[in-house]
C-alpha cells in the first residue's frame, strides 16, 4: 500500500553480489510455492511511474516466511475452485519508497501517468497519503494482490505502445491484467478502488468479497481503501532496504 505509515526504517541494503541468503527471515515465495502467479509491477514499466523502481532488481516476490506460508495455503483452498492468487507486490525496499515521494514531485505528469490518478494530481499524493516515504511492505508482511480465473483466457498481455483508459474505466478499455475483473486496475488511486465501494456491479464485488474472505481466513487483513493490498499483523517488524535479486536456483 502506498498509503500505510509504519514508524521505523532499517538501512539494509545489500550488493548483488551478497543478494542471498536473505535477510531477517525473507524467503522467495517461488520457493514456498510456485504455482502462485507473479506480476511483480514494480519491476516493469508497466505501473504508475512508467519504469523499474529503485530497488527492483528483479521480478519476484519476496515475504517473510510465515507469510509464504499462509500464502501458501490461500493458494491450496483457491486452486480447488479452479483459481490463483496473482502477486502484484510483496516485500518493497525502502528505496522505492522514497523513488515514489520524488516521482511526485518531478514537476510533470504524462497521460500515461494519469491512468492511475485520474481525478488526483500527482503533486497531491503525497499530502493526501497516497504515497509516503514509508512502507509497511518494506518489513515483509504486506501484500498487493489479485485474483486469475485459470478457466478464463487471461492471454491479453499489457502493450506499452497502446493507449489504454484510465484504471475506473470498464474492464475492456483498461490496460489488461490477467486477473479477474475487480472494478478497477490495480493501483487506481480512487473512490472506486476502495474495497466496499458502491460505484462497482454485483459481480466485481463479489470478486472483492472473495479475495477479501479467502485471506482473511489465514490471518491477513485488507486495507479498506485498496482492495489489492493486505498484510499479516505481527509478522513485520523494522523495514529493510536491501534490493530485490533474480532467485538463485
Amino acid at each position: 500500500m502506498r498509503s500505510l505509515l509504519i514508524a521505523t526504517v532499517v538501512m539494509a541494503i545489500v550488493s548483488p553480489s551478497h543478494a542471498e541468503p536473505l535477510p531477517g527471515g525473507f524467503v522467495y515465495l517461488r520457493d514456498i510455492d510456485p504455482s502462485i502467479i507473479q506480476d511483480i509491477r514494480y519491476a516493469t514499466s508497466n505501473n504508475f511511474v512508467g519504469r523499474p523502481l529503485a530497488g527492483y532488481g528483479a521480478g519476484e516476490c519476496v515475504v517473510k516466511r510465515e507469510v509464504g506460508l499462509r500464502l501458501k495455503a490461500v493458494q491450496e483452498e483457491l486452486a480447488a475452485q479452479s483459481l490463483s492468487l496473482k502477486m502484484f507486490d510483496c516485500y518493497r525496499p525502502a528505496r522505492a519508497s522514497i523513488d515514489m515521494v520524488r516521482w511526485s514531485q518531478n514537476g510533470h505528469e504524462t497521460a500515461a501517468e494519469r491512468r492511475y490518478n485520474p481525478k488526483i494530481p500527482k503533486t497531491e499524493l503525497f499530502r493526501l497519503g497516497y504515497i509516503a516515504s514509508r512502507s509497511q511492505h518494506s518489513t515483509g508482511a504486506a501484500l498487493d494482490l489479485t485474483l486469475v480465473d485459470l478457466k478464463a483466457d487471461n492471454s491479453a498481455k499489457y502493450d506499452p505502445t497502446k493507449t489504454y483508459a484510465d484504471c475506473t474505466a470498464p474492464v475492456e478499455a483498461r490496460a489488461p491484467e490477467g486477473s479477474v475483473d475487480m472494478g478497477t486496475g490495480y493501483d487506481c488511486t480512487d473512490a472506486k478502488g476502495h474495497t466496499a465501494a458502491t460505484s462497482i456491479n454485483p459481480e466485481q464485488r463479489a470478486w472483492r468479497k472473495r479475495l477479501v474472505a479467502a485471506m482473511a481466513r489465514q490471518g491477513f487483513v485488507n486495507y479498506s481503501k485498496e482492495w489489492w493490498h493486505f498484510s499479516l499483523p505481527g509478522a513485520g517488524g523494522a523495514a529493510y532496504d536491501f534490493p530485490i535479486q533474480p532467485r538463485r536456483n
